[in-house]
């Protein structure tokens, strides 16, 4: 624990009178590590502890937020005053706008650091097993060198041991903390003159968990497949048709291109392609899609969410019809039965938002297999790289770091330079199989508002019969 738990108590008297509807504090420690492997042997080894307390005072839909780099109670009271001496100029609740909600104001605030105490136990999380860490860095050249011509490669491990304590003013109060770990290793191969590059990742998200050699291994023979499958890789046609999403990997499009504009900040802004279509059939009936931060182990997972409500599962799409969006404190209507539990913020600096945890396409009832054989031409999609998506309309791009033609019902050649173009809404509609393989993708990171966040997806093989567009370079 992080706060005293007698300082709520007193912040909120101290500033009661100011009629505010929110008053809360997020003190939050947050210690990392990383490793590099490069050239055979590791090249960086770095480390860093942030700690901090941010103090957020609300009314109506406006607030200000306040945050200092020390979490001691004096430093606590003192930037708590000069979040009320801001909070004093907000308009009254009735003069707020509905709706929308008011650009922080910030008035940062440093001083000594505290929290010893956590820092000790974020410090045993990240380094108590640096030399297992390091052994397992130093195995990868060793496995590469198992499966043949590789000409290099590197290794990257992460980790992250974040501790929470948050309280506010209507009653909530959680404190706790998540251990994150994360190996991602890339390999080129190929001739000289045309080189071929994939990366593949794994991570745990729990406390106690370690990386294994066993893991190492199939990360290592993943990012190798990958890029042997560029080799040689035929150019991609143009044009619309059919595409299948392998199970895991192609959920971060829904999440893309979906699931930001199912998230409240969008709606209230009227930015968002899935404004007013609550109740309404936005794909076939077999469709389900939901958004878990609870799911045990999911990178995108925690016990609770930045504004202390314990996460919970979130219904989106129920048999096609959309039945709900992700909501934090600050955009949820009133009245209204919804959970607020997705407000997530990147840090002590940051106000939270609504944002997504594991976004998750729920498996259906078609044999993935039959889902390939039944496609007569079509693109085969194994990953997906980055996108673009504009959450007004729903328009998006996304690569293609790995895809195969479909022809006859049989995979094919692999095709390089291929990007998927459609609309958020018309791919929801456009599905018309979703398999029974349920498989959750690669650990992941999205950025929203200037503030990057974990986040898990998964789903099983899908087909998007219309609405994808392929960008290609075939002639």
């Amino acid at each position: 624990m992080l706060l005293d738990p007698d300082l709520l108590a007193s912040v909120v008297s101290a500033h009661r009178a100011q009629g505010l509807d929110l008053l809360e504090l997020f003190a939050e420690q947050t210690v990392t590590s990383a490793m590099v492997l490069k050239d055979g042997r590791i090249a960086d080894a770095t480390s860093g502890r942030e700690l901090g307390v941010g103090i957020r005072m609300r009314r109506g839909r406006s607030f200000v937020y306040s945050h200092a780099n020390d979490i001691a109670p004096a430093a606590v009271l003192d930037v708590a005053r000069k979040a009320a001496s801001l909070a004093a100029g907000l308009p009254s609740s009735d003069d707020a706008p509905a709706g929308r909600t008011g650009a922080p104001a910030s008035a940062p605030v440093t001083g000594p650091g505290g929290g010893d105490g956590a820092a000790r136990d974020g410090t045993a999380a990240c380094f108590g097993d640096r030399a297992h860490q390091a052994s397992l860095l130093l195995s990868v050249p060793d496995l590469v060198a198992e499966v043949g011509d590789v000409t290099s490669v590197t290794a990257v491990l992460r980790n992250e041991h974040r501790v929470r304590d948050i309280a506010n003013s209507l009653g909530a109060r959680a404190s706790g903390a998540d251990t994150r770990r994360r190996l991602a290793v890339t390999v080129t191969l190929g001739p000289s003159t045309s080189p071929a590059s994939a990366r593949a990742s794994i991570a745990v998200n729990a406390p106690e968990a370690r990386l294994g050699e066993d893991a190492v291994r199939e990360a290592v023979h993943e990012a190798v497949r990958r890029a042997r499958a560029r080799v040689g890789a035929s150019p991609a046609p143009t044009g619309e048709m059919p595409v299948v999403l392998a199970a895991g990997t192609g959920a971060v499009l829904i999440h893309e291109a979906c699931g930001h504009g199912l998230e409240a900040d969008h709606l209230s802004r009227r930015s968002s392609a899935f404004q007013d279509l609550l109740g309404r059939r936005v794909g076939p009936s077999d469709l389900h899609v939901v958004d878990d931060g609870g799911l045990a182990g999911a990178w995108g997972s925690s016990e609770f969410d930045d504004e202390g409500h314990r996460t919970a599962r979130t219904p989106l799409v129920e048999s096609g019809i959309l039945v709900g969006y992700m909501w934090d404190l600050a955009h949820l209507p009133a009245p209204h039965d919804a959970a607020p539990v997705n407000g997530r913020r990147q840090n002590y600096q940051c106000p939270p938002l609504p944002r997504m945890t594991n976004t998750l396409v729920l498996p259906g009832s078609v044999a993935p297999g039959d889902i390939v054989a039944d496609t007569p031409q079509g693109i085969y999609v194994a990953r997906l790289g980055s996108g673009r998506v504009n959450t007004a309309t729903g328009d998006f791009v996304f690569a293609a770091t790995e895809a195969y033609a479909i022809r006859g019902g049989r995979l094919c050649e692999p095709l390089a330079d291929c990007s998927l173009i459609g609309n958020g809404p018309e791919v929801l509609r456009g599905i018309d199989a979703i398999g029974t393989d349920f498989a959750m993708g690669p650990p992941g990171n999205c950025g929203k508002d200037g503030q990057t966040l974990p986040v898990g997806y998964g789903q099983p093989t899908l087909r998007v019969r219309t609405g994808l567009r392929i960008g290609g370079t075939k002639a």
